[in-house]
This record gives structure tokens, sequence and C-alpha cells, in this order.
């Protein structure tokens, strides 16, 4: 089923100046009371195979260790950069991080996850390779706490997005392309950046959802095919629903209106020609919260929900998803819920197996012509 969207809503990509040969990689790290992961993060920076980068961390308000940890590296190299700030959310600290760094590429990095040894160099050479795209995105590798299993790649049922989304994008909500990673998978050039942060300090979690949906509205998107970081399950996620508590609910829904707030006021800014909603719409997050709480106006939620353009923005496979749920009891839907939403094994399996039935292969991305490359020797990584 093809997404309802206008044949040409006004938006333009925008120009990008060339790369120098050797960019300065500027790596942002938001870090609340991971100190049992901290030094593993911070080390597989350290450790990059590309060697022009910074590191600005901004703890926000941890009481777990943390500051020990980020002073002893601070004081051992000079590439980091730490800033303590009063616990006020990600999006703040990220805010903290980037308003002081320098460089001309803008990755980052979760506190409890780990870059390849070849990431910073991969990046780069695709970013040269590409001279268009201003966002890279890459594969990564799920994880348990301990490091001793691989849990399955990211994206697992879809292949990256790539090329310039922005132009068919539909806007009549907040959209994701399908297949987008996590915040350790999004990589940006500086101009791009520029035109989204600082970030909404209402996202105290989930901030780089707002990167996810505004970034393919600016600049085409080039996809690297291979994992280049590992992506840690340990229960204490920020996206763990496995209690699935009325409060964790509540604040999905209030993050929802966050990004709903800011995604309108950037468009707003913008040359889309298309009109702009003045209510945010229903999302799964407000169904789920009402079921939840035994709203008596669930159904109604539910309605909106299936109606409006958050779920036609959604894969097939979780609008059917979505439409079975309304059959649910309770208890069963509750359940179903986690596995849809959560990050169980289960979910892992049964987005293999729906990728074995579609037949979905691993895309690959061709380079642009190689006389458009800023530096001579970029490699064949990425594409529009």
């Amino acid at each position: 089923m093809r997404l309802r969207q206008p044949r040409n809503n006004g938006l333009l990509p925008i120009s990008l100046p060339p790369l120098s040969c050797t960019p300065l990689v500027a790596v942002l790290v938001a870090n609340y009371n991971y100190a049992a992961y901290l030094a593993e993060s911070i080390d597989s920076v350290l450790h990059q195979s590309y060697a022009n980068f910074e590191l600005v961390i901004c703890d926000d308000g941890s009481t777990d260790g943390s500051r020990a940890i980020l002073d002893r590296y601070r004081a051992a190299d000079p590439r980091i950069q730490t800033i303590f700030q009063e616990n006020t959310g990600q999006a703040a600290a990220l805010n903290a991080a980037f308003k002081i760094s320098r460089g001309q590429i803008v990755c980052f990095l979760d506190s409890d996850d780990l870059y390849a040894p070849e990431k910073l160099a991969s990046i780069t050479e695709a970013f040269a390779a590409v001279p268009s795209a201003g966002f890279l995105v890459h594969k990564l590798i799920r994880v348990d706490a301990a490091r001793r299993r691989r849990l399955g790649e990211i994206p697992l049922a879809y292949a990256l997005p790539s090329g310039w989304l922005g132009a068919s994008a539909p806007l009549d909500a907040p959209w994701l392309p399908p297949g987008m990673p996590p915040c350790s998978a999004l990589c940006l050039r500086r101009e791009v950046a520029e035109r989204i942060f600082p970030l909404p300090i209402g996202l105290r979690a989930f901030a780089d959802t707002i990167i996810q949906a505004l970034a393919p509205l600016i600049t085409p998107v080039a996809a690297l095919d291979r994992p280049l970081g590992q992506y840690r399950i340990h229960g204490a996620n920020a996206a763990a629903v496995s209690k699935l508590s009325k409060s964790h609910l509540r604040r999905l829904v209030d993050f929802d209106t966050e990004l709903w707030r800011a995604w309108r006021a950037f468009l707003a800014a913008s040359s889309c020609k298309h009109p702009m909603p003045s209510e945010p719409p229903s999302t799964q997050n407000t169904y789920v919260y009402a079921r939840f709480r035994g709203d008596p106006a669930a159904k109604d939620v539910y309605r909106a929900f299936v109606s409006g353009p958050r779920f036609r923005g959604l894969p097939a496979m979780y609008r059917a998803f979505w439409r079975l749920s309304a059959r649910l009891p309770d208890g069963m839907f509750r359940k179903a819920v986690k596995l849809v939403q959560g990050q169980r094994s289960a979910k892992l399996l049964l987005a293999r197996v729906l990728r074995r039935i579609r037949g979905t292969k691993d895309v690959q991305y061709a380079f642009d012509r190689p006389d458009q490359r800023a530096c001579p020797k970029a490699g064949k990584s990425a594409g529009d």
C-alpha cells in the first residue's frame, strides 16, 4: 500500500559545501547514570582507526560515579571535552555538547553503545563519496548487556532509508522512513545539524527522533549497509517497554506531542507548501495509553489513530498489528504490545522470519561518480 502523499510538497535539499579530505568529526554523547557502560563506549571512540575527532560528553546530572570516569578520561586525552549539568534530559544534554563542538561531521553515541573501530573512517569516506548527502545512517548489531550474545541487526526487517526523501514525504504528521536506525547510527553534516539544533528541551528522552524525522526533509540520506556499532540491550534502555506502566505510557504520549510541535515549527519555517495541521494526531501511544487506563473513549481514540496520518505512515506489518489489536482482550493486548514495542528475543526472531518470508535482501547503494568526490581515496560503501 502506497502512502497518500503530495506529488510535490515544495521541500528542496540544501546545498552543501565540499568537505576537507580529513574533516574533524564530532562525537556527541549524553550520559545519565550509565557508569557501568560508559568506559567501554568512550574506549570504542578512542580506538578508532580515524584520528581526527573530538569527543564531547555531557553528563546530565548522574549520581552513579560517571563523573569520576569522565574526569579520568578527560585528563588523559585532549580530544575529550566534558560538560556537567543538572538533570534536564537528553535533548538539553545533546544541545550543550553540540554548542561547544566544532566538527564538520556530527555523530551521536548513546553512552551504553559502542562504535566499531572503522566507524569514523567509513563515514568520512562515505560523506566524501556522496557529496550531496548531509545525513548518513548505518546498521547496528544488537547485543546483550555483557556483549556476549549477538541478537540481530538493526534494522532487521527493512532496508536502510536512502536517497532524497523530502519532496515525497507525507507531511500530515511527523514521519520516520521505515528502517531508520537509532541514535548511535546517525551522522550529520554540520550544515544539516545547524538546521535541527537546538533540540526541543521537552524531549527528555528519545531526542534522536527529531533528528530522524527532520534530517530526511533537509538533505538526501546516504546508507552504509553494514554494522558499524553495537546497540546494547540491558532492560534499562529508554525505549524499553517491558513494564508498560501508565506513567511510562504517559511520558510517551507527552513525547509524541513535543515531537509534533517541533516538526510543525520546522515545516512552518520551511518552503513547504503543505497546509499545517493545528492539532497533533492520535498515535499508537495515545491508543495504548487509553487502553491501559481503561478509558471508555479508547475505541474513539483507536478509530482516530487508524484513520490518521501517523497510522498511514507506519510500515504494513505494523498497520496489520494495530488493526488486529482492537480485537484482543486486555491481557492479550498487553502481551502483544510488549512483543511489538519491546526489545525481547521473540521480536527479533519474528522479524527474521518475516524478512525471510518476504525474501528481503540487503540493499547495496551505489556511490556518486568518482569524479564528484571531494577526496580521491574515498571508499565504496554508501550511496544516495
